[in-house]
């Protein structure tokens, strides 16, 4: 019996989420072990999200054309050979060059799969299959985090890269397997000419609901962005152990997850996005006056929930205003924005490291995502 649609799905997004996540626990500290610094540490996630931005709109744009489904398979390509390159060099350079191909294979799968699934199938269909498969590919990156945080601290480092990009490759050809027999495109599809890239911007700038989306995306993306680079050094900082990181990836795994589940019951309107923001924000805003590892841990902890709504809500919200033969070019534009967002946070909070440490960053972060919360609230549906 072949699977279904939603089914596959599910399985894909778990292959691809549970392959990349042997480096969770050890990223930072991998960067920091090869001699490079905080700042330099940032400077490469720039790279990432440079190279991100640049290709994400046209991939985007690609996948409309030619389908999401061989634009998502090829992008599992390039984010495994991303991964091998990290594992197999030490130099900043060589990092730098990982990044980027690591960004070319991010672009090519970012939301493409997500897409794929909405049109072949309805909302309601769509944001309840998108929980599930997130609910449950958080889950199962715990064990691959976990281990390879041990053999990392065991073996090496480098390990973990070169296990995410050998499954990455497994992953590619275990869902090409999977979805060989559904179409790129459902049958009732109707064959449209999909506008370029910049006229689609034009339009979107000129669209009140999917402009202001794309807006508060890149600036929760800016905000979140110190979150993402200096949970490792804050928590090894309070007294926790390298060895342990990998653990605590199952806390963060299982919150996400739950924050996804719950996206499902958050009502699909404009003003429901302050829901995940606040969840965000508000636990990591005393973040830098709070002295105990446990404490930090705990609010560190409870702001997952919110990450694992964001990306659904956002999701949910934009494409019940998007046509299905522009859906990949607009959710890219939207992920582009993000990703400019991203670039901004990692330069902004990088330097501020220089002059103040990571737990206030953190806190300036929670005050930009309370502002947001509460223009939100104050905004129209």
């Amino acid at each position: 019996m072949k699977p279904k649609i939603e089914t596959v799905f599910v399985l894909a997004k778990v292959l691809e989420q549970a392959s990349s996540a042997w480096f969770f626990g050890t990223y930072v500290i991998f960067l920091t072990a090869a001699g490079l610094t905080l700042l330099q540490a940032n400077l490469l996630n720039v790279v990432f999200m440079s190279v991100s931005t640049l290709f994400d709109p046209f991939t985007g744009n690609l996948a409309d054309k030619i389908g999401q489904k061989k634009v998502y398979l090829f992008g599992l390509f390039f984010w495994g050979t991303g991964m091998l390159v990290y594992g197999l060099n030490h130099t900043f350079a060589m990092f730098a060059v990982a990044e980027g191909t690591s960004a070319i294979g991010h672009a090519l799968i970012s939301e493409a799969l997500e897409s794929w699934l909405r049109n072949h199938t309805s909302e309601k269909v769509t944001r309840v299959t998108s929980a599930k498969a997130q609910t449950w590919a958080k889950m199962a990156t715990i064990p691959a985090a976990l281990s390879g945080a041990f053999i990392g601290s065991k073996y090496g480092l480098s390990w973990p890269w070169i296990l995410a990009g050998l499954s990455s490759f497994v992953a590619l050809m275990l869902i090409w397997f999977l979805s060989r027999h559904i179409p790129e495109r459902p049958k009732r599809w109707q064959v449209t000419s999909v506008p370029g890239v910049w006229s689609m911007i034009k339009i979107m700038i000129k669209n009140r609901i999917l402009k202001r989306v794309v807006v508060i995306y890149a600036v929760v993306a800016a905000a979140v962005m110190p979150f993402n680079m200096f949970w490792q050094i804050v928590l090894r900082d309070a007294g926790g152990k390298p060895e342990w990181m990998g653990s605590v990836w199952i806390g963060i795994a299982l919150l996400t997850a739950l924050g996804a589940k719950l996206s499902a019951r958050i009502r699909n309107g404009f003003r429901s996005l302050w829901i995940p923001v606040i969840f965000i924000g508000l636990p990591l805003i005393g973040a830098a006056f709070v002295p105990n590892l446990w404490l930090i841990l705990g609010l560190f902890f409870t702001h997952e929930i919110g990450r694992g709504m964001w990306p659904l809500v956002v999701f949910n919200y934009s494409n019940r205003h998007i046509k299905s033969g522009v859906r990949s070019t607009v959710n890219s534009i939207r992920s582009t924005a993000g990703t400019i967002g991203g670039v901004v946070g990692l330069l902004v909070s990088g330097i501020l490291t220089e002059v103040i440490n990571p737990r206030q960053v953190w806190t300036i972060s929670a005050l930009v995502l309370l502002v947001v919360t509460l223009w939100v609230r104050r905004q129209r549906s």
